[in-house]
C-alpha cells in the first residue's frame, strides 16, 4: 500500500464513527504526511493553530486595507451628503427670499 492510499483509509475509518472529532495534533500529523503544496500546507496549520485567514491580503495588511477601503468610502459618502444638505438649504433660504419679496411687493 502506498501513502495515500493507506491516509485515505485511516480517514474512512475515522469517518465512520459519526461521533468521532479528530484532535488537532492528529489532524496535523495527517497534514504533514500528506503530499500537497506547502502553501496550503502552511495555510492549513494556521488555520488549525486557530488563525482566521485574512480576507483582504496578507498578514497584518488585510486589516490596514479593509480599514482603509471603509474610511474612504465614509469620506465620499460624507462629502456628497454635505453637498446635499448645503444644496437643499440654499433651496429653501432662496424660497423665503422669493416668499419676503412677494409680502413686500403686496404691502407697497
Amino acid at each position: 500500500m502506498d501513502v495515500k492510499t493507506e491516509e485515505l483509509r485511516k480517514l474512512e475509518e475515522l469517518l465512520k464513527d459519526e461521533n468521532y472529532e479528530p484532535t488537532t495534533k492528529e489532524l496535523l500529523e495527517m497534514l504533514e504526511t500528506s503530499e500537497m503544496d506547502e502553501e496550503l500546507r502552511e495555510s492549513l496549520r494556521g488555520m488549525l493553530a486557530g488563525h482566521a485567514p485574512q480576507l483582504l491580503g496578507g498578514a497584518g495588511r488585510g486589516t490596514l486595507l479593509a480599514v482603509s477601503l471603509g474610511m474612504i468610502i465614509f469620506c465620499i459618502i460624507l462629502f456628497f451628503g454635505y453637498k446635499l444638505y448645503k444644496s437643499i438649504k440654499e433651496k429653501e433660504k432662496k424660497r423665503e427670499e422669493k416668499k419676503k419679496l412677494k409680502q413686500m411687493k403686496k404691502k407697497k
